[in-house]
């Protein structure tokens, strides 16, 4: 049952990125499925994490036709980056490490997948490496506002507990 709710967790992100991309010209530079595999790696379990990655990317390929398995590498290779850094640094007072974490994590898929276009002998545009660079900033302040959110939501949750 929960991987079924992976699935349709990264479905829906790729769902409203597809249509908010089509209505918001910026919106096409947010990647939603990276926030919710940054998510996962960090507020749920590093290993599920790499099961969202491979999954989001895997259906991303088959939204967008190109050839399964490009997107899957990167955002598995972003969720890597993410569970990783995210235990060795102290993020809970620095905005600053977790935009780097997640810029750098967005960076690395793209170039994942630039890698693999590479090694397959197919095309790409010019305008990819700056688009991915805006992406990745874009993704990242994004996230770093969505996971403080999250964290004062926690922090008013567990002060009525108390």
């Amino acid at each position: 049952m929960k991987y079924l709710f992976l699935g349709l967790m990264s479905f829906l992100a790729i769902l409203a990125q597809m249509i908010g991309g089509k209505n918001f010209f910026l919106f096409n530079f947010l990647d939603l499925s990276l926030i919710l595999v940054a998510y996962w790696a960090v507020y749920r379990n590093r290993m599920q994490s790499l099961f969202v990655g491979s999954l989001a990317g895997l259906l991303l390929d088959a939204a967008m036709g190109w050839p399964l398995g490009y997107n899957g590498f990167g955002k598995t290779l972003a969720a890597f980056l993410i569970g990783q850094s995210w235990k060795k640094f102290n993020t809970s007072d620095q905005t600053w490490v977790r935009f780097s974490i997640i810029a750098a994590s967005s960076w690395l898929s793209s170039l994942g997948i630039l890698g693999l276009f590479w090694l397959m002998e197919r095309s790409t545009s010019g305008m990819f490496l700056g688009a991915s660079l805006l992406q990745a900033f874009i993704t990242a302040a994004v996230a770093v506002i969505v996971f403080a959110g999250l964290d004062s939501y926690r922090r008013t949750q567990m002060h009525k507990v108390h």
